[in-house]
């Protein structure tokens, strides 16, 4: 019962987005979210219109940020490989252990 709740207020939260979205793609061109009031329509000065620069700006920012978290992906790699190759050393250098054997 509990899931199928879960499942029921995901659903709800779905059809709710799906429906804001099509009231804002509706609007005839106009970026019009429900609550939110349009005081200009200067791109510079809007936080929904991106002018030039600013596309440019969120585009270098998303591209250092991905160049980033790839070089850290890298380093952790290489830096888990020497270790599980350092495990590995020491346990093939690991004498066998001795089996008691009392007859």
């Amino acid at each position: 019962m509990k899931q199928l709740i879960i499942v029921a207020v995901v659903i709800m939260l779905l059809i709710i987005g799906g429906g804001l979205t099509a009231q804002i793609a509706s609007s005839g061109g106009n970026f019009s979210i429900p609550g939110a009031i349009k005081q200009t329509n200067d791109p510079d000065g809007s936080v929904f219109e991106l002018s030039p620069w600013k596309a440019e700006q969120l585009f270098l920012f998303v591209g250092f940020i991905l160049f980033n978290l790839i070089g850290i992906g890298v380093t952790l790699a290489i830096v888990f490989w020497l270790l599980h190759r350092a495990v590995k050393t020491v346990r093939a250098d690991e004498p066998p252990k001795a089996t008691a054997d009392q007859t």
